[in-house]
């Protein structure tokens, strides 16, 4: 019997040119829907997060073609690389074009990938500047383990076909130029390079503009089925707070802390793999640093000593008094306790100079038995345990609880807890680091969230 879903392919396959490549986007959407694509003939499907991938790929036929789409943050290059995928399409720096190689390297196999180029009038999308791009020739041949099929971009989110069509035009002709190098021995491209241009609202204008692959999700499978719904001040009971750069304007401390402490003990370590990995509990972030450095586990006596070295510089910075708050928090936290929910906090800390003053920043307000920290669960996050452990606590249904975090880790812990994740920015990483995660909305302040929740 024919389903939506096969409709929907059939319908399109009389629309795209035989050159043209269907990547069905699969994120978010449930096993079952990409197996009734498959059975509609479909091969090539697109995922954007490494856990859901991880989680799909044992359950579905071998021969399928994996895509990956998403923002990739280099701490997930190893985990990615070894689930084999077909094509990784999101590949927007310099830094994360050297990990695909070492990784690859390190487990002898060629990735094939294409650049991600920035022509949208959007800040929040990602990508090599056309600057970056027209150098990148000089430096590909670097990577040996990598091979650069072609490019891929995000046209601006507008319904200005003009704009869309000058994002797609720029585009092809950035691939033709470094396609055209090909006589002085410069290509970047030893073949018709990929383009993988082009989504469902905007898919016929890209093919126009030469795309030979297009990204199509909700045209074949409908709306995402995210697993969270939206909540009210009416249905919910419990927000559940992550600590560091939520309630405590404490990061820049633990940046600098982690990058003494780290540095000293033979381990280079920059302020931005501090917000990179945020969230996690102290020893796996001293765990990865030192895999990842030396190839081998760290003995138990050098993550003590880093952890020690680490406590005793962040206390040295902050003079031993509490950073300030987040500017917002506590008119936040004040307006749900008002409002009969409660408030917790989840954090993979073990700073004890901040837990210990917790209850008493927030007198009347907060638990002592409404934290959860790393002293608390056997994995921190993005582990779900320590989300999922405070909600089992609460006592509440999933849907009348929300998370609030500001780093990518986090988020993808609240959202593998399957619990509604609020995202406030607060630190240096872009918007798009923490919507990859599976943020069901982000906030530039916690003054947008209170009133956000106030009109709830």
């Amino acid at each position: 019997m024919s389903t939506a879903i096969t409709q929907h392919i059939q319908a399109l396959r009389t629309e795209l040119p035989e050159n043209v490549t269907l990547v069905c986007v699969s994120k978010f959407h449930p096993v079952e829907a990409i197996r009734e694509a498959y059975e509609a003939g479909e091969r090539h499907f697109g995922e954007s997060r490494v856990q859901e991938l991880k989680t799909k790929i044992p359950q579905l036929p071998t021969d399928i073609h994996w895509h990956f789409i998403g923002h990739l943050q280099t701490n997930k290059v190893r985990d990615l690389l070894k689930l084999r995928p077909y094509l990784i399409h999101s590949v927007d720096s310099e830094r994360l074009l050297q990990a695909l190689q070492d990784e690859a390297a390190k487990l002898g196999i060629i990735q094939d990938i294409l650049l991600e180029v920035h022509v949208a009038k959007e800040e929040t999308k990602s990508g090599f500047t056309l600057e970056e791009i027209s150098n990148i020739q000089y430096q590909i041949s670097n990577y040996q383990n990598i091979h650069v099929r072609g490019l891929m971009c995000m046209a601006t989110n507008t319904d200005d076909e003009a704009e869309i069509r000058r994002c797609f035009d720029l585009t092809a002709r950035v691939a033709s130029d470094l396609t055209a190098k090909r006589s002085n021995s410069e290509a970047v491209f030893q073949a018709k390079p990929v383009l993988s241009m082009g989504m469902s609202d905007d898919f016929r204008i890209a093919i126009e503009c030469g795309s030979n692959m297009v990204r199509i999700g909700s045209t074949i499978f409908g709306n995402r089925a995210y697993p969270t719904p939206k909540p009210s001040m009416q249905t919910l009971k419990a927000v559940f707070f992550d600590q560091d750069g939520v309630l405590f304007n404490s990061m820049p401390f633990h940046a600098k802390s982690w990058e003494l402490a780290m540095t000293e003990n033979g381990m280079p370590f920059s302020a931005e793999q501090t917000y990179r990995n945020e969230g996690r509990t102290g020893a796996s972030v001293i765990q990865e640093n030192y895999r990842a450095i030396h190839g081998v586990d760290a003995p138990q006596e050098v993550i003590e000593a880093v952890y020690a070295a680490k406590s005793d510089y962040f206390n040295r910075l902050t003079g031993g008094k509490l950073p300030d708050l987040i500017p917002g928090v506590r008119e936040l936290l004040s307006f749900l306790h008002q409002h009969g929910i409660q408030c917790w906090v989840v954090t993979g800390s073990g700073q004890r100079s901040l837990l210990n003053n917790l209850c008493a920043t927030f007198e009347g307000i907060l638990q002592p038995d409404h934290i959860i920290s790393a002293f608390d669960v056997q994995h921190g996050k993005p582990h779900p345990e320590p989300y999922l452990k405070a909600w089992e606590r609460s006592g509440f249904r999933k849907e009348e609880c929300m998370v609030v975090e500001n780093a990518p880790l986090g988020t993808r812990a609240g959202k593998a807890a399957g619990l509604f994740v609020a995202a406030v920015n607060t630190g240096p990483l872009p918007d798009s680091d923490l919507t990859a995660e599976g943020a069901d909305r982000v906030f530039p302040t916690m003054h947008a969230l209170l009133e956000w929740l106030q009109q709830n």
